[in-house]
Order: C-alpha cells, then structure tokens, then sequence
C-alpha cells in the first residue's frame, strides 16, 4: 500500500516576494516566539525570502499548507507524493 507524502513547491516565477507566506507558517512562529535572540537569516525557518522570492525548506516544512492558502498570487502549491512502503 502507498502512503502519501507532502511536499510545497514553489513557482518562483510568479511569486512577488511579500513574505505574507512567512508570517503566517506556523513553524516561523514557533521558532520566532522560542527565541529572544531570533535571527530569521540564521534560524531554522520553514519558508524564507531570499531575493525576493519565497524558499521552502522541505525538512522543516511541516506541510499543513497555511501558506499555499494565503498566497496572493498562488505561487505555492501542496502537493501528494505517494511513496512505496
């Protein structure tokens, strides 16, 4: 039987850059709230914007798809990746 896996992906072309995706994973905030000394160039973040363009780390990425759903432009996509057990 297959199980399904998650994955983000990015269409980088048509992303503009707002961050609005960052400030709502709920990761980041997680992370940002843990941290007094919160660094977002250093942190272990899910999603980023580097050159105005949005990067999703997929091994901190927990995949609940909160940034696919507030994408303006939908840039984001979650999509199933069904593996062999």
């Amino acid at each position: 039987m297959a199980k399904k896996n998650k994955r983000v992906e990015q269409a980088e072309e048509i992303c503009i850059g707002c961050g609005i995706c960052v400030s709502i994973c709920p990761v980041n905030n997680k992370v940002e709230k843990k941290n007094d000394d919160f660094n977002p160039d250093t942190a272990k973040l899910a999603i980023k914007v580097y050159s105005g363009k949005a990067f999703v780390d997929q091994d901190t990425c927990i995949k609940c798809g909160s940034c696919v759903k507030i994408c303006p432009v939908d840039s984001l996509s979650l999509i199933e990746i069904p593996t062999e057990n």
